[in-house]
C-alpha cells in the first residue's frame, strides 16, 4: 500500500479485513479471504496462485456443504464466475 499502486491497495484491503476478523475464526472469514486473494491473483495474471486459491476455496466450500459456493468455485475454474454469481447461486 505504501507505493499506492492499485494492486497494493487491493492487497492492503484484504490484509486489513484479515486483521479485522483475526479473532473470528469463522469458515465464512476464511472462505471470503480465499476468494478475495484468488481474484487478486487473477487480476495480477498469476494463474498458478489463482488456480491454487480457487481449488482451496472449493475444497473448503465442499467441506462445509456450501453448494452455491462450490458452483461458484467451479465456474471460476472454468472461467464463468460472473454468470454463476449473478444468477443467485452464491450463498
Amino acid at each position: 500500500m505504501e507505493r499506492g499502486a492499485e494492486g497494493d491497495l487491493a492487497e492492503g484491503a484484504i490484509d486489513w479485513l484479515a486483521n479485522l476478523w483475526a479473532d473470528d475464526g469463522s469458515a465464512m472469514r476464511e472462505i471470503t479471504l480465499l476468494r478475495l486473494r484468488a481474484l487478486l491473483s487473477r487480476a495480477r495474471g498469476d494463474d498458478v496462485a489463482y488456480r491454487d486459491l480457487v481449488s482451496r476455496d472449493r475444497a473448503m466450500a465442499e467441506s462445509f456443504g456450501f453448494e452455491g459456493r462450490i458452483a461458484w468455485a467451479k465456474a471460476m475454474i472454468e472461467g464463468g464466475e460472473q454468470s454463476t454469481a449473478l444468477n443467485g447461486h452464491y450463498r
